[in-house]
């Protein structure tokens, strides 16, 4: 059996987090909150992916997902 790949993939995806309202801590608790979520959905990624490809033909997996940044 050939030696397995690893390939690295680049993504970009769009979130929506709701408005905080008005008032001088609004803007950064959006980031946060922006943040936040993009860290939990990247934590979920192998779990998630792992469990829909189990019983596929190969054994394909995804091992971490890195968050780099979060920009609007």
């Amino acid at each position: 059996m050939a030696k397995d790949k690893r390939y690295f993939v680049t993504c970009t995806m769009e979130i929506y987090v709701p408005d905080q309202g008005c008032g001088d801590r609004a803007i950064p608790n959006e980031n946060l909150d922006a943040n936040w979520f993009a860290s939990t959905i990247g934590y979920m990624i192998p779990n998630l992916v792992n469990k829909e490809f189990k019983y596929s033909e190969r054994p394909y997996s995804v091992n971490h997902v890195y968050i780099d940044k979060v920009e609007n």
